[in-house]
């Protein structure tokens, strides 16, 4: 039975019995291994601390240039929706250099004909308008033309000048037109 006792002892757990209070010689490193273990967590928890402190400073701070930032584009757009007499038609100046002559030459190809001779073309894209000077051979070739031009859409055509070249031996007949559109 006494073999019986000792065994069962033996296989009992036995909880660790440390005395904080009144450490052992043997126990004395382990408690001091404890405390350091212990201050190495406080001290990374502090350094956390410190650092998670930094960035809300950082975050804030950009928080800030953000609004500042953020309440000058509404000032400027508020500045932009209300634009002086001067800025607008600066504008408008500016969208009529925008738009091309490309249309008014389109319908001007449209009309054209193999008896019409373009000898001189100025665009101007601030009016909108495209200055001719054509030669044909007989006038009612640079009035069929002429008509030709009034008939499509959203193209306005003004005769400024016709004459004869009379320094050229076939005589053509010499045409300033003013094209526009709209």
């Amino acid at each position: 039975m006494n073999l019986q006792k000792r065994w069962q002892r033996l296989r009992a757990a036995r909880s660790p019995m440390i005395d904080f209070l009144h450490p052992g010689t043997t126990r004395r490193p382990l408690v001091a291994l404890l405390w350091l273990i212990t201050l190495m967590v406080m001290f990374t928890t502090w350094e956390h601390w410190q650092q998670m402190q930094h960035q809300q400073r950082q975050t804030d701070e950009l928080e800030q240039q953000f609004i500042q930032l953020a309440r000058q584009q509404e000032q400027l757009i508020q500045a932009a929706i209300h634009l002086s007499p001067e800025q607008k038609e600066q504008l408008v100046v500016f969208s009529q250099q925008a738009v091309t002559p490309f249309p008014l030459l389109d319908a001007l190809g449209q009309a054209w004909s193999s008896d019409i001779a373009l000898t001189h073309l100025e665009v101007n894209t601030q009016t909108q308008l495209l200055n001719l000077e054509l030669e044909a051979r007989v006038l009612s070739d640079a009035f069929r033309f002429v008509e030709r031009l009034k008939d499509l859409d959203g193209v306005h055509v003004s005769l400024q000048q016709s004459n004869r070249k009379t320094n050229d031996p076939a005589r053509p007949v010499l045409v300033k037109l003013t094209l526009g559109g709209g």
